[in-house]
């Protein structure tokens, strides 16, 4: 529950701090006199967007400070400063944190109803909310929204990816028939210069034939040199001539001739081979020439082409992967999406019941006991639904909850933003914020001025209402009636003075009975008459206490 809210240097209030109790806190003033700041100090304690306007003229920062004690009795204090440049700090228990932080960490522990919440509940997307709260059903909701954009992602992925499949099934076959010419050939930089180069000297040593064969022939062939020189050196043997060094040069000729004469028959035997390895070379060089010419004539090309279509034929095999997995999960989606929509259904319908029966007896004790509530389940809209199973489904589920009501008997209940009147569209409002009032999870319950329009005995009833729901929790009502003013656990006064030429808001804790007996007075509209009936005010509501009213 809310402990006390301190507001400093924001808008009319200088320096004010509040105390506030279990059971019903009841907030009354003048108009004008600040009763709405008090809202706005703690709309900003609870992380709502500040505005600088709202920093107090002549001042740099304003600043708020709310206390909260939790159910097991810790204390969780929030503080938020404004300055008026723009610039914000928040702080929780004394740590710096971030509006999203804070947020998220005070979810749910104030619930704020005002005039202007009203018109929201003509939205269709309200009053859904409302029945799954009421019907305790908003997790299960929220499970079905995420599953059904999921759903739906997946299928228009699938339908991409089944479009994407069918238009490049012929660009893959060429890819796949491209990419196995150029893996047939396993074209590299390096084979191909080997294979130029060796070319090259296969036709150089080609050309050197004839005088290989010469050469060969001068010198081992008949009548050759080394013939010749055999008689040489036997003759200068036989002559007696001391010829040793001469006989020794000889013979080293003879085996410089020999090895030069082998060498150039063994370049004569691989020039024997060479037009069939010239073929052979020709052959993979025009298998070259034919992926060249597909790839602008470079090799460089050519390489790039084959990186190019193994990368698309992997993306299509990724394509296939993924359309595959779709295939099987999307089955499963199904089944789960409509298992959680029926589930879904089954708990609207009974929380629909209850909530029917909880707002027609509280019409009742807001005087309309010939009034009529129902919750209308529509069918989805065929544009942004889907038929899974057995049943059509939206994000929303399997029907889309509307509120009908009628004013009068014997009237047929309609929509209710068509059929019911400003007054009866508030006591309405009130009606199903007092019905929810059961199962909102929030400590605090904030009522904003939604008793605008109301009076005679609906004031009183409404007032008892009020008062049932401050017994299950923290009930702080700002209001100008003095029929809820006089249930009171806790009764605060808003006052506006002036102080050097500015307005300053303050509030009063009304303690005792003459003050409060006062203030409901002056709401009654002043005068003896007034004082009179807020004295009656006053102890018919201390006497309910007595014989066991709501106060905690």
């Amino acid at each position: 529950m809310l402990v006390s809210l301190k507001l400093k240097n924001l808008a009319t209030i200088s320096d004010t701090s509040i105390e506030f109790e279990c059971g019903l806190n009841i907030l009354t003033g003048e108009t004008g006199a600040g009763k709405s700041i008090l809202i706005d100090g703690l709309l900003l304690a609870l992380g709502e967007r500040a505005d600088t306007s709202l920093v107090r003229p002549g001042s740099n920062a304003a600043s708020v400070e709310a206390l909260f004690l939790l159910e097991d009795s810790s204390e969780f204090l929030v503080r938020r400063e404004v300055r008026s440049q723009g610039r914000s700090r928040y702080f929780i228990n004394d740590e710096l944190t971030t509006l999203e932080e804070g947020r998220d960490l005070l979810a749910g522990f104030v619930d704020l109803h005002s005039q202007g919440s009203t018109p929201a509940l003509l939205s269709r997307r309200v009053q859904n909310t409302a029945l799954d709260s009421f019907s305790d059903c908003s997790v299960l909701a929220e499970k079905l929204s995420i599953g059904f954009a999921e759903y739906r992602n997946f299928l228009k992925r699938w339908d991409e990816l089944s479009a994407q499949l069918s238009a490049v099934s012929s660009n893959r076959d060429i890819a796949q028939h491209e990419l196995s010419l150029i893996e047939k050939l396993n074209p590299s930089a390096e084979d191909y210069n080997s294979l130029m180069e060796e070319r090259r000297s296969l036709k150089a040593v080609q050309s050197s034939a004839e005088i290989l064969g010469r050469i060969s022939e001068g010198i081992s062939g008949d009548d050759g040199i080394l013939d010749s020189l055999g008689e040489f050196r036997n003759s200068l043997a036989n002559s007696g001539v001391k010829t040793k060094d001469t006989l020794e040069l000889l013979e080293q000729a003879d085996i410089a001739l020999t090895e030069a004469s082998s060498e150039c028959q063994s370049m004569l035997w691989g020039i024997d081979s060479a037009p069939w390895r010239i073929q052979e070379i020709d052959d993979r060089l025009d298998s070259y020439a034919d992926l060249l010419g597909r790839c602008s004539g470079t090799l460089d090309n050519l390489l790039s082409m084959r990186s190019q279509l193994e990368l698309e034929l992997e993306q299509y095999d990724l394509l296939e992967k993924e359309n595959d997995q779709l295939q099987k999960t999307i089955p499963g989606k199904a089944d789960n999406l409509h298992e959680i929509a029926i589930a879904l259904s089954k708990s609207r319908k009974s929380g629909a019941g209850e909530l029917e029966k909880s707002v027609q007896k509280e019409l009742k004790l807001l005087g309309m006991p010939g009034a009529v509530f129902q919750v209308v389940m529509n069918d989805p809209p065929d544009k942004r639904s889907l038929i899974i199973g057995d049943a059509r489904i939206c994000s929303d589920g399997c029907e889309i909850p509307e509120f009908f009501f009628s004013a009068n008997p014997g009237m047929k209940p309609g929509p209710l933003s068509s059929v019911a009147s400003g007054g009866e569209m508030s006591r309405v409002s009130l009606v199903l914020k007092l019905a929810l009032a059961s199962v909102t999870q929030a400590p605090t319950m904030v009522f904003d001025e939604i008793d605008s329009g109301i009076g005679g005995e609906t004031a009183n009833l409404l007032a008892d209402s009020l008062d049932r729901v401050s017994r299950r929790r923290q009930v702080i009502v700002i209001t100008h009636l003095p029929q809820i003013a006089s249930k009171a656990h806790r009764h605060l006064a808003v006052a506006k003075e002036m102080d050097d030429g500015l307005p300053v808001t303050r509030v009063k804790s009304l303690s005792d009975r003459d003050s409060r007996v006062e203030e409901l007075a002056r709401l009654l509209g002043g005068g003896a008459a007034a004082l009179e009936h807020a004295r009656k005010m006053i102890a018919a509501d201390v006497n309910h206490d007595e014989s066991g009213g709501n106060k905690p």
